[in-house]
């Protein structure tokens, strides 16, 4: 059982303490917001500033996280988080959008830091054949914490006061910050492939590239992860846009509840469906499934279709992205996983924010059922890309210890050189 290994569990309470504080901060700042910025676009502006604070930073993180003790990546990650609800409190009294900024900055930096650190931290605490239970753990901690947070933050911020929020959310990081100090993560050996390298040289994140070029498991994985992340960043608008067009609020918590509930349904069966398939192929295949949710999505005047979709779409995610980001611990060498996972944190916010953009103007040019059909042929069209590519090169990761083709690619050249 992984929830045995202390560390493992500390990790994940951690994560499902730290996502409610999360969410506690960021409907609190659209509150805060909502009182002093009446353009929706000076609002969007005003939130793409962390954002892009953090972009800049993640090449830099990703060599920290690379040449760093992961523990004190995330001790750190974490203090920089307890500091951001601080800001919020001269941002109340003095009604001051710098002071919130200020938050947002320290907010989006800290997670540009933690979140690829817990990704590169989970293969050090557990045997590599747990990858996959431990993935979808993740996973579901993560949609817990989301609903539970939503849910809380929304409470309080209808019934008490910004301030109020805003401990707890500081209250809640300090309490992490203290799991955290709990967890042991065992001493790493050195990479095969640093020691086949003589001299100790600089970490550059360029050679993130290099291995992407010659891991093909990880450019499709990558393509497929990125079709799934630029729907998602239009996920919120898509909602409301239903509650438009069925003149309901209620379709939006249903939704939310649904396809919720099925991530978590479909979580405890992934190991048992999966545990044996061949990951790359199982996780192309899967754009199809999300193609055909999409289909049923586009009947947006029915709220049975529209809930049918999302079922459908949450239990594909909940197969979905395990199996991804399993693909990514396997065939990334330990040395270079933080560059690597700081890489694709980069490429995730970029692509939600340009999401987020593209579908706002195809819901008010075009309609939400339109929207649909575009993400079910775009859907549709990498999916089979996808899977011509796995077949032709005949691409093959498992979480099986016995299979070859999960060897990282470093550790390939470490042999044949």
């Amino acid at each position: 059982m992984l929830f045995r290994n202390k560390s493992f569990l500390v990790l994940m309470i951690g994560e499902l303490v730290g996502g409610i504080g999360l969410w506690l901060s960021i409907i609190g700042n659209l509150q805060f917001m909502k009182h002093l910025v009446s353009s929706d676009f000076l609002k969007s502006l005003i939130l793409m500033v962390g954002l892009l604070a953090s972009v800049v930073l993640l090449p830099l993180i990703g060599r920290w996280i690379d040449s760093t003790n992961k523990k004190t990546v995330l001790l750190t990650a974490n203090f920089v988080r307890v500091l951001s609800p601080l800001c919020m409190f001269p941002a109340l009294m003095l009604d001051s959008i710098p002071w919130m900024i200020a938050s947002l900055v320290l907010m989006q930096v800290s997670g540009a830091a933690y979140f690829p650190s817990v990704r590169t931290t989970i293969p050090l605490l557990i045997q590599k054949d747990q990858l996959l239970s431990a993935n979808t753990i993740h996973m579901n901690i993560t949609t817990i914490s989301r609903i539970a947070g939503t849910a809380v933050a929304g409470v309080m911020v209808a019934q008490l006061s910004l301030m109020t929020n805003y401990v707890s959310a500081f209250i809640v990081f300090v309490i992490l910050f203290g799991l955290n100090c709990l967890i042991q993560i065992p001493k790493q050996t050195e990479d095969p492939v640093v020691k086949a390298s003589g001299p100790k040289e600089k970490m550059r994140f360029s050679e993130v590239f290099t291995l992407i070029k010659t891991e093909r498991a990880v450019l499709v994985g990558l393509v497929s992860a990125g079709m799934l992340n630029f729907f998602f960043g239009g996920f919120n608008l898509l909602i409301l846009s239903f509650s438009e067009v069925q003149q309901s609020d209620l379709i939006m918590g249903l939704v939310y509840t649904v396809e919720g509930v099925s991530i978590l349904i479909a979580g405890f069966f992934v190991k048992k469906v999966i545990g044996k398939t061949n990951l790359v192929l199982g996780s192309s295949l899967l754009l199809l499934v999300f193609a055909v949710s999409q289909f049923f999505m586009s009947f947006a005047h029915s709220a049975v279709s529209v809930l049918g979709g999302f079922v459908i779409f949450g239990f594909a995610v909940a197969f979905f992205f395990p199996m991804v980001t399993t693909i990514f611990q396997r065939q990334i060498p330990s040395h270079m996983q933080g560059r690597f996972f700081s890489f694709k944190e980069m490429i995730d916010r970029v692509l939600m924010q340009l999401a987020l953009l593209a579908t706002g103007a195809i819901l008010d040019l075009f309609g939400t059922p339109w929207y649909l059909y575009i993400m079910m042929i775009l859907s549709l069209i990498i999916g089979v890309f996808t899977t011509f590519e796995t077949k032709r090169h005949k691409l093959d990761v498992r979480q099986n210890e016995t299979n070859a083709a999960r060897k990282p690619a470093g550790e390939k050249a470490a042999v044949t050189g």
